[in-house]
């Protein structure tokens, strides 16, 4: 008897032991609209429980991101604590543009432990925190001031690609060579952008005869805009180029531009809701004659552009509007509605669908002459139509446990 009294008083010393170093960590559950690095995360900062489901979590962190300055990003993560005693808090910073993996994954980590502090405080392993302040210096990436650089805040980017696929009765190359150059400050943006695009292909029929398809398009693009207060944008827009798709030899537009945002533009990674009206001469040479009988013109067009765009707890709301119309002749207009949205309906169960209608009665581009079969088949040339539409739903439900820590990459 009185080894098993000393046999069972060993095993509650034991499970006693052991339920002390139970600590009980904070949940949370992360909510990404770009890469979150999610399984270095769970492998380098182990001290949280990350929870498959955003309801009872101890904290509910949004994640999103929008471009930035020399093709930078803008992450911004918002930190929605459930103990009311903390202040709910945002971080942001710049990830710029040529970076290896590995340093956007230090940059996300550093953020994340900032936001994950508090939390961490008010927890049971608040004792087992110490911490460490490196040397200060100053973060070139989160400051504005171009006098130190040498490029002035300006960004290349220069790009080609070359695609050669084929078998016995099919072969097909594709090339295309494109450049963009940017400066992004404060008070305005500048952006140039240039692309050349030829594709050319050749099937071999069952009776021996070839048939030859030939797309070629030459785009330039380039865009100014100026800042004007926390909610309005003014500046213009600039397009020239070439499309056999589209039957233009030559085309280009001028386009003075106007928008108002309801919300500052410093809320736009999470929220967005703005008006942008531009108007301006178009000018297009076609390669054959239009059905209004036109082998070249200048025409005036305006366009109004309404967005929505609402990130938060509950999903995500996306619409968009587009509206266009030559000022010669108001009958030809176009306007199309994109609706996206994604709803967390309840616990693990999530909802998509959108998708976009658009009435079309405004290409003056139309060639008059009789398109072949082949170059339908082929898509070698615009056809005329007044709507054109796509949709798509889907749902996820997820169930089983909640959380989400372990990490296994095998295989």
């Amino acid at each position: 008897m009185k080894k098993l009294f000393t046999l069972v008083f060993f095993f509650i010393t034991i499970f006693h032991g052991q339920a002390q170093e139970n600590t009980t960590k904070p949940s949370v559950f992360l909510d990404c609209q770009t890469n979150c690095f999610t399984t270095f995360l769970r492998q380098e900062h182990g001290y949280v429980n990350y929870k498959r489901e955003r309801q009872g979590a101890d904290v509910y962190i949004l994640v999103t991101d929008q471009s930035a300055s020399a093709g930078a990003r803008e992450i911004q993560m918002i930190f929605d604590y459930n103990d009311l005693t903390i202040a709910d808090d945002t971080i942001k910073y710049y990830r710029p543009a040529n970076i290896s993996e590995a340093e956007k994954r230090d940059l996300f980590l550093k953020s994340y432990k900032k936001g994950i502090l508090p939390a961490l405080l008010i927890s049971d392993i608040s004792d087992h925190i110490d911490y460490t302040v490196n040397e200060v210096e100053q973060d070139s990436t989160n400051t504005t001031d171009d006098t130190a650089d040498p490029w002035k805040l300006w960004s290349f980017n220069l790009g080609l690609d070359l695609r050669v696929n084929g078998e016995a009765s099919f072969n097909e190359q594709f090339y295309s060579g494109r450049f963009s150059a940017s400066q992004v400050k404060e008070k305005y943006k500048f952006f140039v952008f240039t692309r050349y695009n030829l594709e050319q292909s050749t099937f071999t029929l069952s009776d021996g005869e070839e048939v030859k398809s030939e797309n070629r398009r030459s785009t330039f693009f380039t865009q100014y805009v100026k800042s004007i207060g926390s909610r309005w944008s003014i500046g213009a827009r600039a397009f020239a180029g070439s499309s056999s798709f589209g039957n233009t030899d030559f085309e280009a537009f001028f386009k003075p531009a106007l928008e108002y945002n309801v919300f500052p533009y410093s809320e736009s990674s999470t929220k967005r809701f703005s008006f942008l009206y531009s108007v301006g001469p178009e000018y297009k040479n076609y390669t054959e004659i239009t059905v209004f009988d036109k082998l070249e013109e200048t025409r005036w067009r305006q366009g109004l552009d309404v967005e929505f765009i609402s990130t938060q707890q509950w999903g995500e709301i996306e619409f968009e509007i587009e509206f266009d119309q030559y000022l010669h002749d108001l009958s030809l207009y176009s306007i199309s509605f994109n609706p996206n949205i994604e709803l967390n309906i309840v616990r693990g169960l999530s909802l998509e669908f959108g998708g976009e209608i658009s009435f079309v009665g405004d290409r003056i581009n139309i060639s008059k002459s009789e398109i072949s079969d082949q170059d339908i088949i082929l898509q070698n040339r615009q056809l005329d139509t007044n709507y054109s539409y796509f949709s798509y739903i889907g749902f996820n439900y997820r169930f089983g446990t909640r959380n989400n820590n372990i990490v296994n990459p095998r295989f």
